[in-house]
């Protein structure tokens, strides 16, 4: 994909309270700009896969509730109550009777029960369909009623039920469930969000205008404009020259830059729910032998990637939840950093540099393969450090440095031997997607091919316990049988670091989404700092 450059969108450096635009969406001071790497294949909420697309999605779609940032409680949204019955089994939600689809059309139940039709529908395979697996009915009991009929009592009964955005039934019914993901939908959404899709012109900027029928409080903001600048430096120069006023996952190196150029942006600093890790494809030879993966493990050096490519606004990650999380076990104990102990490791195995050449080889085959990384500068710099860690210990790791939607489709397709990836978990304690092996691709997210029968045991049965103080000692044994196999190297857990315009003010980073509190955000001169 081209770089974007000011022949396509030609945006005025930001003067406060002024802006213009020679091409593209009519911008001023209520206007937000921001500058993304990844354009959404589709906005059909159904089909989505990437986390930039979800984003987006949240402001033009609702839940039945709002979650909050302690991951645990909810706001009404859609829903205006919501009560469990005394077996737990049946959850009810009463739904606001003023929400309105962008067309006009009402929210009913009906879109509800729909919704939950769709996601759980084979034939869509929707990858998030196990969260859905314990909701055996969705009854319709009036237009702004709706129960959700459990198979059993669980502690993520609401937040399950939750999961999703509700789909417009009137717009989507008559389309065949195998054709859904592509359709037209994708490119013209109807939501019922605080903002409408106003314009979206590929490869350039998706426009998000206020919704005049969202039934709630109209944002301050008025409209949101997603610049793609597929180009990581120039991303970060049209920061500097004011031309988008929000960048997230800056880069610990770009800071002072930042800060020198534009006095007028704020750095915030919020814990994440992103981890960094090496995927080894553990359907692939040598990668499908653990202690060879742990080899890997040993000559890594996580302290130093940690130090020089995060610039210490990290943690090392020792696993497969991040310390956000309830559930989270600290007291694993780190592989260590061993590049000696990885070589006699894979010498056990069989390995050795038979022909002198620096690299090992077993059977005459030397233990060489393709790293893969998208073009992100700290993720390039981090698999070049990995490349040459490995290369100590007489391991061949071949850097691939690819565009961020070609990456994703190969690795989606589970066509590739070693990735450096920078994956979000979920805001709910779930291992399913990423380590189950029922979320094998194509089913769910787990493209590293892992499968471990002890592991999805504990996963089922930690989601299968109602009381968090039952739940967490499964969930430890389940993050230390995954840490021990190793499917990854769990690199690193890096801080959010997000750039903002300082005309924007009640700012509040969330670690859902930048968005997730955009309702109250204030505009200069309305911030009353």
């Amino acid at each position: 994909m081209a770089v974007l450059g000011a022949g396509l969108i030609a945006l005025a450096v930001h003067t406060p309270g002024v802006r213009a635009a020679d091409k593209g969406p009519a911008l001023d001071a209520r206007t937000l700009v921001v500058g993304t790497r990844a354009e959404p294949a589709t906005l059909n909420p159904i089909a989505i896969t990437a986390s930039e697309g979800h984003q987006i999605a949240g402001l033009l779609f609702q839940k039945l509730l709002e979650e909050q940032d302690d991951f645990m409680s909810f706001k009404p949204q859609l829903a205006k109550s919501w009560s469990l019955s005394r077996d737990g089994l049946d959850l009810t939600f009463v739904l606001r009777d003023d929400a309105r689809w962008s067309d006009g059309e009402p929210v009913t139940a009906s879109d509800v029960r729909f919704t939950w039709q769709v996601q759980t529908d084979t034939t869509v395979a929707w990858p998030s369909a196990s969260i859905k697996a314990r909701i055996r009915d969705v009854e319709v009991r009036d237009p702004h009623t709706v129960v959700f009929h459990f198979t059993e009592h669980y502690l993520y009964q609401v937040m399950d039920a939750n999961d999703g955005v509700i789909l417009p039934e009137h717009l989507l019914s008559a389309i065949p469930r195998s054709q859904l993901k592509a359709a037209p939908f994708g490119r013209a959404p109807v939501g019922n969000g605080p903002y409408r899709l106003a314009r979206w012109e590929s490869g350039q900027f998706i426009e998000l205008a206020r919704n005049p029928v969202y039934a709630g409080p109209a944002p301050r903001v008025e409209r949101v404009v997603i610049k793609f600048v597929p180009d990581a430096v120039t991303l970060v120069s049209q920061l500097e020259a004011g031309e988008i006023d929000l960048l997230e996952s800056v880069q610990p190196g770009d800071v002072t830059a930042i800060r020198s150029r534009r006095t007028d942006v704020r750095i915030l600093e919020t814990p994440s729910r992103r981890m960094s890790f090496v995927a080894w494809n553990n359907a692939r030879a040598p990668f499908n032998n653990r202690e060879v993966r742990v080899a890997m493990t040993m000559a890594i050096d996580r302290g130093a990637l940690i130090k020089q490519v995060w610039g210490g606004h990290a943690q090392e990650c020792t696993s497969p939840l991040v310390p956000l999380l309830w559930a989270f076990d600290p007291s694993i104990p780190a592989i260590p950093y061993d590049p000696a102990g990885a070589r006699e490791k894979l010498s056990k195995l069989g390995f050795g540099d038979s022909n002198h050449d620096g690299i090992l080889d077993r059977d005459g085959k030397p233990l060489s393969f393709e790293l893969l990384v998208n073009d992100a500068q700290n993720r390039v710099d981090a698999a070049t450090m990995i490349q040459a860690q490995l290369k100590k210990i007489g391991v061949d790791a071949r850097l691939r440095v690819m565009e961020y939607g070609a990456f994703t489709d190969r690795i989606l397709a589970v066509d590739y031997d070693a990735a450096f990836i920078e994956w979000k978990v979920t805001t709910k304690v779930d291992l399913t997607q990423l380590f189950h092996s029922s979320s094998l691709r194509p089913h769910g997210y787990n493209f590293m091919g892992y499968s471990n029968p002890e592991v999805d045991a504990g996963i089922d049965r930690a989601l299968s316990l109602a009381d968090p103080g039952l739940a967490k000692p499964v969930w430890a044994r389940v993050q230390r049988a995954i840490y021990a196999d190793q499917p990854c190297t769990f690199v690193a857990v890096p801080q959010e670091l997000t750039a903002i315009d300082d005309r924007f003010c009640h700012v509040t980073p969330s670690p859902i989404s930048i968005f997730a509190h955009l309702d109250d955000w204030r505009i200069e001169p309305d911030c009353d700092r």
